[in-house]
Formats: C-alpha cells, sequence, structure tokens
C-alpha cells in the first residue's frame, strides 16, 4: 500500500530528505511518495489543516521543530525533552504523534566517527538543535561538561538549564577559541557561515588548536569555514550529513514500524543507499 510522506520547512528548496528518504524506501522495497512543502514559520497548522487528501506523516526542518512539538497530540521522550519535533506520524485514529530523532541522529554520528571518551563538549548556538545536541551529549557522555556558545541570552540560559536536568554540567562559554581548546568534540548547530570570518582567523592563528573533534550540523557548503579551520590544526570533522542520514533513518523506522528504536530490514544497505543518494544531490 502506497503512503505520503513530504518534509517541511523554508527555505525547503535545497533539502535533500527527498534523495535519501526515497533512496532508502526502494532498498525496503516501498511504492512510497516524498515530497517537500515549503511552509514558512508560524503557518505549520494552517498547511495540516489544509491538506490535499490523506497523509501519513513529516520531516520536520527549520524553522518548524518547536511548532510542530505544540501540534502534535502525542509526544516522545527526546521531543517532549528538548521541544523540538522533527517526525510527524498520524495513527489509525488520527492523532499526530511527534518524535525528535536528531538526537538520536548526532549520536550516531558521533558513534560512528570513533573520535573517544568525551569528557569536556561545547555546544554553538542555543536553537532547537543545540537542545538536540544537549541531550545527544547526555546520552554519549553522563556528566560530561558542557559549555554554551550562544548570542541569545534566553535561549542560552534554557539550554543550560537543559543540561542541567540531563545530568550535564553546564556552563557558559568564555569564547569559542579558549573553549574548542579544551573540548573533546564541538557541536555547532548554527546557519552555515555564521563563524566563517572568526574561522579563517582562528586557523591561520599558529597559537590556537583545538583539542577534540568538531561536527558541524550546517552541511552546504562542505566542507564548511568552521571545519576547514578544524582539519588545518589536523583535527577530526563530521558532516552533519551523517546527522541528515541517521536521523532519517530513524524517521524511516517510525514510519515502518512506529518506533524509532525498531531496526529496518537489512538497514546496513538502507543506509549505504542512503549515502550514496546525498553524495548524488550534491
Amino acid at each position: 500500500m502506497s503512503k505520503r510522506y513530504a518534509v517541511l520547512g523554508s527555505p525547503i528548496e535545497h533539502s535533500k530528505s527527498p534523495a535519501i528518504h526515497l533512496a532508502a524506501y526502494r532498498v525496503l522495497g516501498l511504492d512510497w511518495e516524498y515530497g517537500r512543502a515549503d511552509v514558512q514559520k508560524g503557518l505549520l497548522r494552517t498547511f495540516l489543516a489544509g491538506l490535499d487528501g490523506p497523509w501519513d506523516g513529516f520531516s520536520v526542518t527549520m524553522p518548524l521543530k518547536e511548532e510542530a512539538s505544540r501540534f502534535a497530540d502525542v509526544l516522545d521522550s527526546f521531543a517532549e525533552l528538548t521541544g523540538a519535533t522533527n517526525t510527524l506520524s498520524i495513527d489509525e485514529f488520527g492523532k499526530w504523534h511527534g518524535y525528535n530523532t536528531d538526537v538520536f541522529g548526532i549520536v550516531q554520528a558521533v558513534r560512528e566517527a570513533r573520535i573517544g571518551e568525551i569528557k569536556h563538549a561545547l555546544i554553538i548556538g542555543s536553537g532547537a538543535t543545540a537542545n538536540s545536541a544537549m541531550v545527544a551529549l547526555s546520552v554519549l557522555a553522563p556528566g560530561a561538561r558542557v559549555e554554551v556558545l550562544a548570542r541569545n541570552p534566553k535561549s542560552r540560559k534554557a539550554l543550560i538549564a537543559l543540561g542541567k536536568k540531563v545530568g550535564l554540567k553546564t556552563q557558559i562559554a568564555g569564547g569559542l577559541r579558549a573553549a574548542s581548546r579544551v573540548s573533546n568534540l564541538t557541536i555547532s548547530t548554527v546557519p552555515a557561515g555564521s563563524f566563517d570570518k572568526q574561522a579563517a582567523r582562528m586557523a591561520s592563528a599558529w597559537f590556537w588548536k583545538p583539542k577534540g573533534a568538531l561536527l558541524d550540523v550546517a552541511y552546504n557548503p562542505w566542507p564548511s569555514k568552521l571545519a576547514t579551520a578544524w582539519s588545518a590544526k589536523g583535527k577530526r570533522t563530521i558532516s552533519g550529513q551523517e546527522m541528515l542520514i541517521w536521523q532519517a533513518v530513524a524517521q524511516i523506522r517510525v514510519f515502518t514500524s512506529g518506533s524509532p528504536e525498531r531496526e529496518l530490514p537489512n538497514e546496513i544497505a538502507v543506509v549505504s543507499a542512503m549515502q550514496i543518494a546525498v553524495g548524488a544531490a550534491d
């Protein structure tokens, strides 16, 4: 039986989600549709109320993740904890279930990179994805120290409080250069280009060297200026495309079984097809 899915957000025209979802469906032998729709902030409920016929679920990207949490009738534990939902699925009773698979995406991307023990981490940004990064760190490194570098004092305070809630030792970062020199992992959750000038200065500074790896959620273009700065110092970088693939794996688990934890049939082949599709969509 065919099902209909799509990714919602704005801007959305360059999203790689259709390519990776459709690649996975082919491996799984599913005759499902997956498209995209530009939905601006504040208009998610209006869009869903005006759907043209039955839809089975949606991937949700920026700037709609917080709205999706408010819209869903039922939230999974990660969506409830972070206030950010990136997956919506409707059940047979017409209830919308909201999931946060970004946490899983970050956890898997870091685990696959095999960067070693994380005792100290840095999160750049304080939006929806930063919340997911904080919860992911509580899974990867329970009790670790986490610094937060963000301009918005209100959301920064909330992110630090979330970290403490999940058992992490959180504090405000003194600055990118200083914090990265003591962190085993830096996770940048800000839009592409946000730190380009600073990254270029850091890359050319002989006295600066990051201690650990960088996961940059912004993967277009790749490598980002921040990733280039890390690579120039001989440190490992993890592309946000890895997070994109793994959060999509958990989404497809939800769409096929109703659980983000139930592995897909032949999941290794599914992930391989998704990785090839990401490369083809560049």
